[in-house]
């Protein structure tokens, strides 16, 4: 027994010799680091009320680091998303970030204090030092300052480990019936550590490509109707008009008959919103010889790393054959050639001052017969039966009610014997 003591009191006052040491290691490991290559898109949401009348504005933002000075042995770059104009340095010695005025640097945020707990800084634009409360976890933290004056109000910063600011927001109240909110939330960004590693963050928002294809042509200089939008256009377009968030087209084609296939070629367009139009020259020799044109759409869209979407998929094509008779036979001019899917409005209110929570679906029948249309949530659980029966050739309508729903994207299917079209429905508070 006397044998076991005299180990285990060598690994006790080894374990506490090691506990300073992590302590101090965990204070002087900044939280996270500026470099002059950070680059940032954010969106900025502004809310104003009176007297139960909101105003919301939002609008879409770039930043990057546009200059540096230094001041103390602190690095102080200028251009992030929560303070465009105001330098911010990390003195990564004491873990403590800083930012610049007319009088010097001043400290705003202490990354010693541990969540729970709070400290006196200095936020941008506040008049004098303040108390900042402390919470979240050791990945995420959150700066809160609030004050109470003729108005009220508080100012937040989300910051994250190795990304550093991430948000900030403002609230505040002049009176019961006024007020206010600000929001700059960055949701594409790049930033390099210490040891020079690419940090990225993103949101899952993506391009989203449909496209009806026809199996075979008469001509050859042939005309695309591609539906080309983005999750960022969708959930922003009623507050910034003709936001685009895509980039460009891109298509990849080559010829091919049974024995042969050329080259592929990948050409690009301007990619636009809710459709993008081109036409591509076929090479009639070819086709009329019995070559196939086989084709794939790609949207690109403007992240930083840029996300891609296929149509018909990564690796699929589509495949277009020459018919001469194709076209000499013009259908009835009032029956509709395609379902030509669509709904408005897009996106849906659950809290439109009028009362109005839904949308109304229209959609072509080419021929009479039966349809169903069921809706579905963004990871493709049925939600609900919209509607099913027998349709009159032509136009059609039917109303989707969205009170009820949980806010987010959903997508509408409707199936005929003519084929099937879906659309995505963006419902928001």
């Amino acid at each position: 027994m006397k044998k076991e003591i005299f180990p285990r009191l060598i690994i006790s006052i080894f374990t506490l010799m090691l506990v300073p040491f992590l302590n101090i290691y965990a204070q002087t490991t900044p939280f996270f680091v500026m470099t002059p290559n950070d680059k940032e898109q954010y969106i900025y949401t502004s809310s104003y009320w009176e007297f139960g009348n909101t105003t919301t504005t939002k609008s879409f933002n770039q930043t990057s680091v546009d200059s540096m000075v230094e001041r103390d042995g602190i690095k102080f770059y200028k251009g992030y998303s929560v303070g465009p104009d105001t330098y911010f340095g990390i003195d990564e010695i004491n873990n403590k970030l800083y930012y610049l005025n007319d009088t010097g640097k001043t400290m705003m945020l202490d990354f010693n204090i541990l969540p729970g707990f709070g400290f006196t800084g200095h936020f941008p634009g506040v008049y004098a030092p303040h108390a900042i409360t402390v919470s979240g976890n050791d990945s995420v933290r959150y700066y809160r300052y609030s004050f109470s004056s003729i108005q009220t109000g508080s100012t937040e910063y989300r910051v994250e480990k190795g990304f550093g600011l991430r948000q900030k927001y403002v609230t505040y109240t002049i009176s019961n019936g006024r007020g206010g909110t600000d929001d700059w939330s960055t949701f594409n960004l790049i930033r390099f550590n210490q040891n020079g590693d690419t940090l990225y963050k993103t949101q899952t928002w993506a391009p989203i490509i449909t496209y009806t294809p026809e199996p075979t042509t008469a001509v050859f200089l042939k005309s695309f109707n591609v539906n080309t939008t983005h999750d960022i256009n969708l959930l922003y377009a009623q507050y910034i008009p003709g936001i685009n968030f895509n980039d460009s087209l891109f298509v990849l084609s080559y010829y091919k008959n049974e024995t042969d296939s050329t080259t592929p070629v990948l050409s690009a367009v301007a990619a636009t919103t809710p459709v993008t139009t081109f036409t591509l020259h076929l090479d009639s020799v070819k086709m009329k010889a019995g070559y196939k044109f086989k084709y794939r759409f790609t949207l690109r869209d403007k992240y930083y790393r840029p996300k891609l979407v296929s149509h018909p998929s990564s690796i699929g094509f589509h495949t277009l054959s020459y018919d001469p008779s194709v076209g000499l036979i013009e259908d009835d001019p009032q029956i509709p050639v395609s379902i030509d899917l669509r709904s408005f409005p897009n996106p849906v209110s659950l809290n439109n001052n009028l009362g109005n929570h839904s949308a109304t679906i229209r959609f072509n029948m080419p021929s009479a017969g039966y349809a169903k249309g069921t809706l579905y949530d963004i990871l493709g659980r049925p939600v609900a039966e919209i509607l099913e029966g027998d349709f009159p050739v032509g136009e059609n309508s039917i109303k989707l009610e969205a009170a009820g729903l949980p806010t987010g994207i959903y997508v509408f299917r409707l199936a005929t014997k003519s084929g099937s079209e879906f659309i995505k429905i963006l419902v928001t508070k």
